[in-house]
């Protein structure tokens, strides 16, 4: 695994449990308002991993739960060996995922690997190309999102709302995506920080905007929430 880097303890990452987060290098999207620059692009040293397996395996009794997340960690070619060996550590494994390799995820969701999966949605799948800056993963973004409403396990999907990229037509289309769904994330766009375009031009939605864009969805999926 290719792991650039390490969160000790998030109290906010993973609902009603307390977690790890590991960060794998490398994403096949190249979306602008992503804080996770230098992960995305792999400009930072990889983590030793026996260093960090004695890190978790010593804090086990007061973090029993694994966040992985990048980057995108489905491009990861030992992601099923090494949340195996996490499982086997009696820890509870979320994903977050951007939903472009459906394979992996149905084999992780049929091998009972995961306990909790965040995926991303960017936005409606018609102006998907225009957020992750590349085009051809639709039919896999879609395969995703009916392989997690499907699925025994906890999910949630969550979409980041920039003024510049969501529109009333893409917002209108989001709402087909997520509909039934069990819990759906309105998130709000950092922008206090190095993101990886920053010569796109990006503004957020107000707090006021946010809640009245929630109340849209509060209809059509179980759980809406905010994180602003």
């Amino acid at each position: 695994m290719n792991i650039l880097g390490f969160h000790k303890l998030s109290l906010v990452d993973y609902p009603q449990e307390l977690c790890s987060i590991i960060f794998t290098g490398g994403c096949n999207f190249h979306c602008p308002y992503c804080h996770n620059k230098d992960i995305v692009n792999k400009n930072m040293d990889p983590i030793d991993e026996k260093v960090l397996e004695k890190t978790l395996l010593n804090r086990k009794k007061y973090v029993s739960s694994l966040c992985i997340s990048g980057g995108e960690p489905t491009l990861q070619n030992d992601l099923m060996v090494f949340i195996q060996k996490y499982r086997g550590h009696g820890f509870k494994i979320k994903l977050d995922t951007n939903g472009s390799n459906p394979g992996v995820l149905k084999k992780l969701l049929d091998n009972k690997l995961l306990d909790y999966v965040a995926m991303d949605i960017k936005t409606d799948i018609l102006h998907y190309e225009d957020v992750i800056d590349i085009s051809g993963y639709e039919e896999q973004v879609l395969t995703s999102i009916e392989l997690l409403k499907n699925s025994n396990i906890d999910y949630e999907f969550r979409t980041t709302f920039v003024k510049e990229l969501m529109t009333r037509e893409s917002i209108k289309g989001l709402k087909k995506l997520v509909q039934s769904s069990n819990r759906f994330v309105l998130q709000t766009v950092k922008l206090d920080g190095e993101v990886l375009c920053s010569d796109v031009q990006m503004s957020s939605f107000t707090r006021e905007e946010m809640e009245e864009l929630k109340e849209e969805f509060t209809s059509i999926v179980k759980d809406v929430r905010l994180n602003i």
